[in-house]
């Protein structure tokens, strides 16, 4: 990797941490988009153990189709809708359960691997498991 493409990535990473945290703040803030759109943000853990990283979101009523788990480069990117059901007329008191679209990025070490990644949707939990690189012991010959 020559030094123009080591810059590039540096500044790639700084502008995709940026873009992250505001994200983060505006959804912790705001309970709407610049664009008109209502957004909320589910309940997410996010830990580590020895061989992977585990997030794990409260996504409950949704449906599989509607939602996206996506990764690029050190970030999962999860989006989706949550929907109201149609054809029930309601005249709510009181409406705290959440509707409409939602995203979260999720930046994560880059010593990982990324093509054995698994999603699980059960029980209004989506469970993802982002698996480490696991050390390599290299044999030592001797003379």
């Amino acid at each position: 990797m020559n030094d123009e493409t080591q810059k590039k990535g540096s500044v790639d990473d700084l502008v995709a941490d940026v873009e992250a945290y505001i994200d983060d703040w505006f959804q912790a803030k705001l309970p709407f988009t610049f664009q008109g759109g209502v957004r909320w943000t589910p309940q997410t853990d996010v830990y580590e153990t020895e061989d992977d990283y585990r997030v794990t979101m409260a996504l409950p009523g949704m449906s599989t189709q509607d939602i996206q788990v996506h990764f690029e480069r050190d970030t999962l990117r999860i989006r989706g809708v949550r929907r109201e059901r149609r054809g029930d007329p309601r005249n709510y008191f009181k409406m705290e359960i959440p509707v409409g679209p939602f995203e979260r990025r999720i930046r994560l070490p880059r010593s990982i691997v990324a093509d054995e990644i698994t999603v699980h949707y059960e029980n209004g939990l989506l469970r993802i498991t982002v698996p480490k690189v696991s050390p390599v012991d290299v044999p030592i010959e001797s003379a």
